[in-house]
């Protein structure tokens, strides 16, 4: 082995992604199994190095490697304070829908969060989600039911993510599936920053009867890097853009559209 090669193998798993940030940023992209060469490490180490810095907002994971952000992507109590009028409106129109008895599967993001605020105490329903966030919002109300799926928390979506938060939304049921999104393309489909976030949001929409899709205008017409469904998996979609080229199309596609 060579002393740089024997140096890079003896670097921390801290120093290590500190190296491999660098080189994403300079290369733009980045493979497990040539990192894994060069650091003289098995790619379980890498992967883990990878979803580690995917996990603090970074890199960009892709299958095999990662690439360097685009746009950094911004903290979860940062985004709250963008556009929360518009947010606290979505999701007040969308509450108002949810009837007694309802079960729910509620995915991470801010405009949920102010779901879940918004949510009548009267009603008697079972909210489970896979983020810390809803949970809490959720147990301010007096006579809903409460569960949390476990697994592995992404600091970016405060939420459980991975192949055990996955395994436990498939055991799942719901009459709801209360779903924010990175962005709904040009293309109609549902897209997120998040490699693990897209698979976990799409096993929520084919765990619930309907899905109900609150977004703010920012969000149609945006692209993100990885797809979640088309839109036409979606039942409804709550609001407050004015763009009515692509809002026709949502609701051409089979949507019911509620501009707040």
């Amino acid at each position: 082995m060579s002393a740089d090669k024997a140096e890079l193998a003896a670097l921390s798993p801290e120093e290590r992604q500190a190296v491999i940030l660098d080189k994403v940023n300079a290369a733009g992209r980045v493979l497990a199994a040539g990192l894994a060469q060069e650091f003289g490490v098995s790619e379980d180490s890498i992967r883990r190095d990878l979803r580690d810095l995917s996990d603090a907002g970074l890199v960009q994971r892709f299958h095999g490697g990662a690439a360097r952000l685009v746009t950094p992507a911004l903290d979860f109590h940062r985004r709250e304070t963008l556009h929360a009028g518009e947010k606290q409106r979505i999701g007040l129109a969308a509450a108002a829908t949810i009837p007694d008895g309802a079960t729910l599967l509620v995915d991470s993001s801010t405009t949920v969060v102010q779901f879940v605020r918004s949510l009548s105490p009267a009603l008697s329903i079972r909210i489970i989600t896979t983020a810390i966030d809803v949970a809490a919002a959720a147990l301010d109300h007096p006579l809903t039911e409460v569960i949390m799926l476990g697994g592995r928390l992404g600091r970016l979506t405060r939420s459980a993510t991975g192949a055990g938060a996955i395994d436990a939304v498939r055991a799942v049921r719901a009459d709801y599936c209360i779903l924010g999104t990175c962005g709904v393309d040009h293309d109609l489909m549902l897209r997120s920053d998040d490699f693990e976030d897209a698979h976990l949001k799409s096993t929520m929409i084919r765990a619930a009867n309907k899905t109900l899709l609150l977004a703010t205008a920012d969000k149609l017409g945006q692209a993100a890097t990885h797809e979640v469904a088309r839109i036409s998996a979606v039942s409804a979609l709550f609001t407050d853009s004015k763009d009515t080229a692509i809002l026709t199309a949502i609701g051409e596609a089979g949507v019911d559209v509620t501009i707040v």
